[in-house]
């Protein structure tokens, strides 16, 4: 099958006032003078504001991936939506049904190729800014790398052998790129801008005193998530895992140069007056309440769009999955990652738990944006959101250090240090003692699940990296739709997303 790429359909960057304006509440800052029409590499990319508003573009365009739950992760065993009206595509993920017609995949390709073609223009011109100086003309350098880097690392994830355009010629027959080469270039742009990147910005891209754009310590963070993902499956390249377990450890070493901290309660992390905090390694940010803004002002993580429908009025876009909820220990990060209480017909009088509510599925509480959810605060038309999205967090630094150094020098006291450090803050016991390698490794993707449940593919890209797709589905609850296809770990096979068509 022909694999396709839409590239943008080869038009030239435009920038205009709405674009400019949706991340941040205070982005009015980057708009010192309104663009018009089109902006070309002969016009722009001239001064240190052309810069700002390149690099705002760009936040703008890979935010488009992060603002509602996408199809593909449906695939682990964290998420599930029901079968029926326009859940299908998420479901068809769910039971392996999936093909490349499935319009809920598709809007992420695109934000990511969108995002690579405005990295591409940026790389290609930023050194062009002469009324920029060298510090600022380094720092939008070293962002579209970062970006483009963390593209390619989820389409690959995702989809496997994918296009890999690094310019801005316009080929939508261009070939696809193998696995390993496209990792070459993530690590290559990611080492590039560890040096590049500032280790803090200024201005807008700096608010509530956390880092909007990606730092150093971002990329440093990144790096040793892709070095831990090349370790696995498909690549398994095992020398792989000391340079995860040092670059993470660079991060953890250096946590207090780039103001990283694991929250203290794990609920802070969701609360809309603490949506710019101190675990964020790297999020997107939304504002609902922009003016004039467009698509991309706010997300779908807001309690509708995954509220239960006949209990709330909600449009269960995706719940929980049965065995995993059970499997989930108790604690205040259960509690504050799946909704307990659910109000029927609007009767705040009425409550049941997720056992009887109409679909028999817990709901997640994650991404609900009010500092305290609960009916009364609870609007039928309440689908539009500010939630931060996190794509990386300062946990998962930790986690990612633990099982890397385990599986390349052994579980020392350094990795049990960084695992329990999340166990205490999830209200668990420390790990026992003289666990194996592999089982102080199972204990680390375990604690990762539900560390990260129903987070943007977490967990889906932990099953496949481990090679452990089958073996989450064998523990599939008969509560769940039944799969129409079945994964297999020995082959791989529905490892890999189908390549959209895209017209």
């Amino acid at each position: 099958m022909k694999k396709v790429i839409n590239y943008m359909n080869g038009r030239p960057l435009r920038i205009t006032l709405a674009m400019c304006c949706l991340v941040l509440a205070s982005c009015s800052k980057f708009l010192d003078e309104t663009p018009k029409g089109s902006i070309t590499p002969q016009s722009f990319y001239k001064t240190a504001n052309d810069l700002q508003l390149a690099e705002t573009a760009l936040a703008l365009q890979f935010n488009l991936a992060f603002n509602q739950v996408t199809a593909p992760y449906y695939a682990g065993d964290d998420i599930a939506a029901k079968r029926n009206g326009n859940k299908i595509d998420f479901s068809d993920f769910d039971v392996f049904n999936a093909n490349s017609s499935n319009s809920r995949m598709t809007s992420w390709w695109n934000a990511f190729y969108g995002t690579i073609k405005s990295a591409n223009s940026l790389l290609a011109n930023y050194n062009s800014a002469t009324e920029a100086t060298a510090d600022q003309k380094n720092n939008a350098g070293g962002y579209a790398y970062f970006m483009r880097a963390i593209s390619y690392f989820y389409l690959t994830r995702t989809w496997g052998e994918v296009p890999m355009p690094v310019d801005n010629s316009i080929n939508d027959n261009r070939p696809n790129a193998k696995v390993a080469d496209i990792y070459t270039l993530i690590v290559d742009d990611l080492q590039k801008a560890e040096t590049m990147l500032p280790d803090h910005w200024t201005g807008p891209a700096k608010q509530n005193g956390v880092d909007v754009l990606p730092t150093k310590g971002s990329a440093k963070a990144l790096l040793a998530n892709v070095y831990l993902t090349m370790a696995g499956w498909p690549l398994k390249q095992a020398n792989k895992y000391a340079l995860a377990a040092a670059k993470a450890k660079e991060v953890i070493d250096n946590k207090a140069t780039w103001g990283y901290t694991l929250l203290t309660n794990f609920s802070d992390l969701w609360k809309f007056s603490n949506r710019f905090n101190t675990e964020a390694v790297y999020a997107c940010y939304f504002n609902k309440t922009t003016p004039n803004a467009t698509w991309g002002n706010g997300n779908m993580m807001a309690p509708n769009p995954y509220a239960p429908d006949y209990e709330e009025g909600g449009w269960e876009d995706g719940f929980g999955e049965i065995s995993f909820f059970n499997r989930f220990p108790a604690g205040p990060r259960k509690d504050a990652t799946y909704q307990k209480d659910y109000y029927v017909k609007n009767d705040p009088a009425n409550v049941v738990d997720w056992q009887h509510t109409l679909q028999k599925h817990p709901y997640f509480l994650k991404y609900r944006e009010d500092d305290q959810y609960n009916w009364s605060n609870h609007k039928a038309g309440d689908w539009w959101s500010s939630a931060t999205s996190f794509v990386i967090r300062y946990s998962e630094v930790l986690l990612t250090y633990a099982e890397a150094q385990a599986m390349s020098a052994g579980p020392d006291a350094n990795a049990y240090l960084a695992i329990n450090q999340v166990r205490q803050r999830a209200g668990l016991t420390p790990l026992p003692e003289g666990l194996s390698q592999t089982d102080f490794r199972n204990a680390v993707v375990a604690e990762r699940g539900w560390e990260f449940a129903g987070e943007f593919g977490i967990r889906w890209f932990d099953l496949v990296r481990t090679e452990t797709v089958q073996q989450a589905n064998s523990l599939r609850d008969a509560g769940e739709v039944a799969l129409i296809n079945h994964p297999s770990d020995a082959g791989h096979t529905y490892y890999w997303a189908p390549i959209p068509f895209v017209k």
